[in-house]
C-alpha cells in the first residue's frame, strides 16, 4: 500500500497522531453533540481520520487468521450492538461445517434515540472497515458487506468515501462492498439482516430450532463498534476498557465514550443532566430496553457488567433519563404504539399482541381505561412475552414489564381515572407512524 505524506502533515496532525497509544487507547475522536433525534449528523463540524491518518496511527492491518480468534477470547470481547454475546463464541460456531458464510458489520441503528455507530463510523470508518476485513480472512467468509440504515446518508458517504481511499491505495480486501437497506427498524435485526443478504425481505426469521440444518448459507452479523475493537485487538493493542454511549439530553443526543466504572452520576454530570437535578428514572437501551428508578442506578455505573448485576442492561447503549414531572405511564404508551407499527406482521404476537397491548397502555395514560385494563394487560404482557417468532415483541414487553415496575404508582393512579399532568407533556423523541 503507497501512502503520500506530504500533502496532509500539518502541525495539528502530527501532535494527533503522535499520541501515544495506552490502555486508555479510545475509539472515537471526539464527543459530539446532535439533535435529539433524526440522522447523526453533529452540530459542530467532527473530525473524520482518512486512511493516512489511520495507517500512520495504527499501521498497516495485519491478516486475519483462525489465531485471532484466540486473542479475542483473552481481551473477553462481547457485542456492542445490545445481547453482549461473547464474540469468540460467535466465531467458533461459525468455523463449523456449513455453508457459505456471510459477514455483516451491521451499521443500522435501528433504536431512533442511538447516534453511536453512526458517528464512530463517521469519525474512524477505516476501524470498521479494518475490522471487517478481518473477520473475513480469519472465517473464511465468501462474502464482507457493511449493512447501513436506509435514511443515514451521512454514513453512506461517509463510508464509500473510505473504500474509495482504500481502492486508490490498492488495499488488499477490494471484496469489501456496502449495502444501503431499508430505514424500518427492524432493518438492524441480525436475522432480518441475514434474510435479506441472502435474497429475502428484510424481515427477522423466525427463532432457529434445535438441530436445524446448517447447510444453506450462513450469515454473522457484528455491530461495528464490536469489529472496530476486533481491529484493535488484532495489533496486539489492549482491550479497549471503554463503551460508546449515546445520551439523551433535554436540548440533545450526545454521543459519549465512557470509562468502565464511571458512576452514573459522573456521565449525567458530563453531559449537563444534573444541573436541574437528578432524573426520576433511566431508560436504558432505547425503545426496546428497559426502565430503572434513579435510585436504583444512582450508585451504579452505566456499563454492562454492573448492570447485569443488578438485573439490568445497556442493551444498544443508550441513556435516555426522564426528568422529574414527566410522566413515565404516557411516554412508555408513545414507545408501545411505535414498536406495534413497526412489527414485523409475520405472526400472532406481533399482529394482534403489540397492538393489544399498545391499546391498553394509550387508555392507561389517557386515564380513560375500563375497569380491570391493568390485569388484562398484564395477561397479554404474559401471553406474548417469548412466543414472538422473531424477538421482536419480546422489546416491547420487557420495556413495558419494565415500566409497570419503576412507575408503580403512576399507573395505579392511572388506571384510577387519575392522569397526571405530565401525561400530556411528553420528553421522549417517538418517531411518528402510521397507527
Amino acid at each position: 500500500m503507497t501512502l503520500d505524506r506530504t500533502a496532509w502533515m500539518t502541525p495539528e496532525r502530527t501532535e494527533l497522531l503522535n499520541q501515544p497509544l495506552t490502555e486508555s487507547t479510545t475509539l472515537l475522536l471526539h464527543s459530539v453533540r446532535l439533535g435529539r433525534s433524526g440522522s447523526a449528523d453533529p452540530w459542530e463540524l467532527a473530525a473524520t481520520e482518512n486512511l493516512v491518518d489511520h495507517t500512520v496511527r495504527l499501521g498497516a492491518r495485519p491478516r486475519g487468521t483462525a489465531d485471532l480468534i484466540d486473542a479475542i477470547e483473552r481481551a473477553e470481547l462481547t457485542g456492542h450492538g445490545g445481547a453482549h454475546v461473547p464474540v469468540a463464541l460467535k466465531w467458533r460456531a461459525a468455523l463449523r461445517p456449513g455453508g457459505p458464510l456471510t459477514i455483516a458489520a451491521n451499521g443500522a441503528e435501528s433504536e431512533p434515540l442511538s447516534a453511536k455507530d453512526a458517528t464512530l463510523m463517521r469519525q474512524r470508518p477505516h476501524l470498521v472497515l479494518d475490522g471487517l476485513a478481518l473477520a473475513a480472512e480469519a472465517l473464511g467468509a465468501r462474502r464482507a458487506v457493511l449493512w447501513l440504515h436506509g435514511d443515514d446518508t451521512g454514513t453512506l458517504y461517509a463510508m464509500q468515501s473510505a473504500l474509495t481511499q482504500r481502492r486508490s491505495a490498492r488495499s488488499p480486501e477490494p471484496w469489501l462492498e456496502v449495502v444501503n437497506g431499508p430505514g424500518h427498524y427492524l432493518a438492524g435485526e441480525s436475522s432480518a439482516i441475514g434474510r435479506a443478504l441472502n435474497g429475502g425481505p428484510t424481515l427477522p426469521t423466525a427463532r432457529p430450532r434445535q438441530g436445524a440444518p446448517t447447510d444453506g448459507p450462513r450469515s454473522l452479523v457484528h455491530n461495528v463498534e464490536t469489529l472496530a475493537r476486533v481491529a484493535l485487538i488484532a495489533r496486539g493493542l489492549p482491550p479497549v476498557r471503554a463503551a460508546l454511549r449515546t445520551v439523551l439530553t433535554p436540548v440533545d443526543r450526545q454521543v459519549i465514550e465512557v470509562d468502565d466504572g464511571t458512576p452514573a452520576t459522573e456521565v449525567l454530570a458530563r453531559t449537563g443532566w444534573l444541573h436541574g437535578g437528578p432524573p426520576q428514572a433511566v431508560l436504558l437501551g432505547g425503545f426496546g430496553g428497559m426502565w430503572a428508578p434513579w435510585l436504583d442506578i444512582e450508585g451504579s455505573t452505566f456499563d454492562e457488567v454492573s448492570l447485569k448485576a443488578a438485573g439490568l442492561s445497556i442493551g444498544a447503549g443508550i441513556i435516555a433519563p426522564l426528568p422529574r414531572g414527566a410522566c413515565g405511564v404516557a411516554e412508555t404508551a408513545e414507545i408501545a404504539g411505535y414498536l406495534a407499527g413497526m412489527s414485523a406482521r409475520q405472526c400472532g404476537p406481533c399482529l394482534f399482541g403489540l397492538p393489544a397491548l399498545a391499546q391498553s397502555m394509550r387508555l392507561l395514560a389517557d386515564g380513560t381505561a375500563p375497569r380491570g385494563e391493568q390485569a388484562r394487560l398484564l395477561d397479554d404482557l404474559r401471553t406474548v412475552a417469548g412466543r414472538g417468532a422473531c424477538h421482536h415483541p419480546d422489546g416491547a414487553t420487557r420495556l413495558i414489564a419494565s415500566a409497570l415496575a419503576t412507575f408503580e404508582h403512576d399507573f395505579t393512579e392511572h388506571a384510577h381515572g387519575r392522569a397526571c399532568n405530565g401525561s400530556r407533556r411528553l420528553t421522549l423523541p417517538v418517531p411518528a407512524v402510521a397507527r
